[in-house]
């Protein structure tokens, strides 16, 4: 699993392949570049490009 300090969730996959959210933040907000980025961050769990 990654942990990225200017994000407050990160995602890995399962075992089984599901993904899988964790909060690890102070404050559940994101930025829109936060938000963004955890896009990017799924896409790639996914097996997707970016949007």
């Amino acid at each position: 699993m990654t942990t990225s300090p200017t994000l407050p969730f990160t995602a890995t996959t399962s075992l089984r392949g599901d993904v899988v959210i964790y909060y690890v933040g102070t404050e559940p907000r994101m930025s829109p570049d936060q938000a963004v980025a955890f896009a990017d961050q799924l896409y790639a769990l996914a097996g997707r490009n970016s949007a």
